[in-house]
C-alpha cells in the first residue's frame, strides 16, 4: 500500500493523542472524511510481554480504515516483535513515535528521548520496516529538545532508515505544548523527499492550504480535533451538520462495547470537556460531569444542559 493511496479529498490525518485518540473517536472524526487515523501510542515492550490493557488498545471499528497503530519504545528487536503480531499486523501501517515530551515517557529512553541519539532512532525505524514488509511506515517526531538545529538531518536519518512518511509537530520538546508552531523549516524538511504532514496548531482549511504550498504533503490535526472532530470537514471545504449531544451518547456507547463503566466514565469527562468547551453556560456541567461516578450519571448532565441550551446542540458548517 502507498501513500498516496490512503487519502481523499483531502490529506489530513488524526494525530496520535494519548488518551484522547481511542477507537470510537476515531470512528467519530472518520465521519467527517478523516483521511488517516493513528491509535493512541502503544508500548511496544507491553504488547510483547502480553500487556491486556494494551492489546485491548488495539480494538478498532471495522469501518476506521486506513488507520496507522503507534508504537513507542527504544529497543528495536523488541519493537520489530510488537509489529510482527497479528493486533499490529491488522492495521494498514504502523507509527513509530519519537516525539513525545512526557517526561515519564523521555525517561525511559522513549518518544523524544531517541531525538538525541539518531544512531539508535534509525536502527529501530530499520527493525520496524524490515518487520512490517510492504505496509508503510511513519515517524512522527518533534523539532528538537530545546531547538531545531538537528530538525533537518533526523528528517535525512528517517528516510534513510526507511520510513515511508513522517510527521513533524512543529514544536520542540522544551516547548511541550505551549507557545506556537514554528514552521520555517517546513521547506527544507519537505525537501528530503518524504511525505511530511505538518502539525501543531492546525485548525482551518486556509492553515491546510498554505502549509501545502509550502511542501506539507498534508496535515496531522491534534488538539485542534478535541471535540471537533468536524474539523476535518471544515479541511476538506465539505458541509456538515453535527449533534454534538448525540456525538457525547454515540462516544460513550462505543467504548462501552469495550471497556467497563468505570473506565468509560472516566474517559468521556475529558471528552466532554472538549465537546463542551466554549460553550455559554457549559462551566458548570463540566464541574458535575468530573464529579459523577458512572457512564450513565454523565449522559444525563449533557441531556439537562442541552436542554438548557438547546440551541447549541447543532453545530453546521
Amino acid at each position: 500500500m502507498s501513500v498516496e493511496s490512503l487519502f481523499g479529498k483531502a490529506r489530513t490525518m488524526l494525530a496520535p493523542m494519548a488518551g484522547y485518540t481511542d477507537f470510537a473517536f476515531r470512528s467519530i472524526c472518520r465521519n467527517y472524511g478523516v483521511g488517516l487515523t493513528v491509535t493512541e501510542m502503544i508500548s511496544a515492550k507491553a504488547l510483547v510481554m502480553g500487556n491486556e490493557l494494551s492489546r485491548r488498545m488495539l480494538f478498532r471499528d471495522k469501518a476506521d480504515s486506513p488507520c496507522f497503530c503507534q508504537i513507542f519504545g527504544h529497543e528495536p528487536q523488541v519493537m520489530a516483535d510488537s509489529v510482527r503480531l497479528p493486533e499490529v499486523q491488522a492495521y494498514e501501517g504502523v507509527d513509530i513515535n519519537m516525539g513525545c515530551p512526557v517526561r515519564k515517557i523521555v525517561s525511559n529512553g522513549d518518544g523524544s528521548a531517541l531525538l538525541e541519539d539518531p544512531r539508535l532512532a534509525g536502527q529501530c525505524i530499520r527493525a520496524v520496516k524490515d518487520a512490517i514488509g510492504n505496509k508503510p511506515l511513519s515517524v512522527k517526531f518533534r523539532l528538537g529538545v530545546s531547538d531545531s538545529s538537528g530538525a533537518v538531518d533526523f528528517a535525512k536519518m528517517c528516510r534513510d532508515s526507511g520510513a515511508d512518511m513522517i510527521t513533524v509537530h512543529f514544536r520542540t520538546r522544551r516547548q511541550m505544548y505551549s507557545g506556537t508552531a514554528d514552521f520555517r523549516l517546513l521547506e527544507q524538511i519537505a525537501h528530503m523527499g518524504l511525505p511530511i504532514f505538518a502539525n501543531g496548531d492546525v485548525v482551518s482549511r486556509q492553515q491546510y492550504l498554505q502549509l501545502t504550498e509550502r511542501g506539507a504533503y498534508g496535515v496531522a490535526v491534534g488538539r485542534g480535533a478535541l471535540g471537533r472532530p468536524y474539523v476535518f470537514s471544515e479541511i476538506a471545504g465539505t458541509s456538515y451538520c453535527t449533534d454534538i449531544f448525540e456525538t457525547i451518547q454515540t462516544h460513550a456507547h462505543m467504548l462501552l462495547q469495550v471497556y467497563g463503566d468505570r473506565v468509560v466514565a472516566n474517559e468521556m469527562k475529558k471528552h466532554v470537556s472538549a465537546y463542551l468547551k466554549g460553550m455559554r453556560g457549559a462551566k458548570q456541567c463540566v464541574v458535575a460531569v468530573n464529579g459523577a461516578h458512572s457512564t450513565e450519571q454523565i449522559l444525563q448532565l449533557c441531556a439537562r444542559y442541552f436542554d438548557e441550551y438547546p440551541q447549541l446542540r447543532r453545530v453546521e458548517g
